[in-house]
């Protein structure tokens, strides 16, 4: 016999908060009296509920734990027996296969029925074979089933009407509502019908957004129905867009951006009433916020508008007229030459060329004028010379040819008599 870690049956305690509140209530009693005592959590089961024996106060030392259906000690009514010292379990002759018990004396008694109401006993066997008894009274009602709760829409638009029913197949039960797993607290707003089957909230808020739960009691057996979440949304409010300018030239890029003070909104474009088709020059951001249009042509020209959308509302934006002017190319002909403009270091080279240029002929001048002025008195005295000597016919005419060059010319007289023979 061990203890399973499967799930229960919907709308039954679990063993491990069982044995939480087993835990807790042993602390209690413990600083409160040293009798053995033992308690059924919860002490008013419904039929199909799951029900811990919780053992209080139990004695320093065990060897044996005893359960037993019946208030008298009868083997005949033995449920089941621990022997601690030696970690046995022996099931008795009332043994059903809903009962687990553990090492601290608790036993849990699975799906309980009608038939399993009644006294049950519990005796401790110390070392000294001293034993220590108690009882309890189980008390098993008729099954509640959980409730489960109709609305109409669970995403409402603020301050519109909400009414949540509380429907379930039981009879003699009484109704409550919860809200975030807390009593439900009526105010002003909030009507419930005759037998509170209907929570009517009037108008919805945002802050009224949150769990829903409705609790049927019979008797000391309650249950509690699925949670319902609502959501209570504000209408969006209308967005504006921002842009540069609205007149651009064509081939460059424009940005429209979408501002909204709304959250949890999506963002659509519309170009001329209909959705923007998205290209390779159209883009949107991550969030949609943004519109991206890249080389701007004559047919991106029109009104655009941004809608923002929640849960129950949309809104557009005012028109954005957007101009597309296009630039018609100027022709100015073929390309002039690029004229080359020395730099001052290219300035400052030529002039200092020019000037040792023009130094250079001022040198060869005069260079060239005192050597003529060197020849001078020597020609002077050579007209002197000449003038002074008497004139010969015979002689050479040029100062400077010599005799032997002077005789080779012939006297112009003889060769014309010799022409005419």
């Amino acid at each position: 016999m061990e203890l399973t870690s499967a799930p229960l049956h919907k709308g039954q305690v679990s063993w491990r908060g069982l044995l939480l509140t087993a835990l807790l209530l042993t602390f209690w009693n413990f600083a409160t009296t040293a009798e053995l005592t033992v308690e059924a959590v919860p002490t008013h089961a419904g039929e199909g509920d799951n029900v811990l024996f919780l053992a209080l106060n139990m004695p320093q030392s065990q060897k044996f734990f005893n359960w037993f259906r019946g208030d008298r000690l009868n083997m005949s009514n033995s449920i089941v027996r621990l022997i601690t010292h030696r970690s046995k379990i022996e099931r008795g002759p009332l043994y059903s296969n809903r009962e687990t018990i553990h090492t601290d004396g608790s036993l849990l008694f699975e799906n309980v029925t009608k038939k399993d109401a009644g006294v049950y006993l519990l005796v401790v066997t110390t070392e000294d074979f001293d034993e220590k008894r108690a009882t309890l009274q189980l008390y098993v009602q008729d099954p509640v089933t959980p409730p489960s709760i109709q609305v109409t829409n669970t995403t409402v638009k603020d301050l519109m009407s909400i009414s949540l029913t509380c429907l379930s197949n039981d009879v003699g039960i009484s109704i409550h509502w919860l809200f975030n797993s807390q009593r439900l607290r009526i105010t002003n707003k909030m009507m419930l019908s005759a037998n509170n089957s209907t929570l009517q909230i009037d108008p919805a808020r945002s802050e009224d957004s949150g769990d829903y739960q409705c609790e049927v009691t019979k008797g000391f057996v309650n249950k509690r129905s699925d949670r319902i979440t609502l959501n209570i949304i504000d209408p969006v409010t209308p967005p504006f867009i921002q842009v540069t300018n609205t007149t651009v030239k064509d081939m460059t890029s424009v940005f429209l951006t979408c501002l909204s003070n709304d959250t949890g909104i999506s963002i659509h474009w519309l170009f001329k009433g209909q959705s923007v088709e998205l290209t390779d020059r159209v883009r949107l951001s991550q969030n949609n916020s943004t519109l991206q249009i890249d080389s701007v042509r004559s047919e991106d020209s029109g009104d655009y508008q941004c809608k923002v959308s929640n849960q129950i509302s949309s809104k557009r934006s005012d028109p954005i007229q957007l101009d597309i002017k296009r630039v018609e190319p100027v022709d100015f002909g073929p390309p002039k030459p690029k004229e080359h403009r020395p730099s001052s270091r290219g300035i400052i080279g030529i002039v200092a060329q020019c000037l040792m240029g023009l130094i250079a002929v001022i040198f060869v001048l005069v260079f060239l004028w005192r050597r003529r002025r060197s020849r001078e008195p020597q020609i002077e005295n050579n007209v002197k010379q000449m003038d002074n000597e008497p004139t010969n016919l015979n002689e050479p005419t040029n100062l400077n040819e010599s005799p032997k060059e002077a005789s080779k010319v012939k006297p112009h007289n003889k060769e014309k008599k010799t022409g005419k023979k």
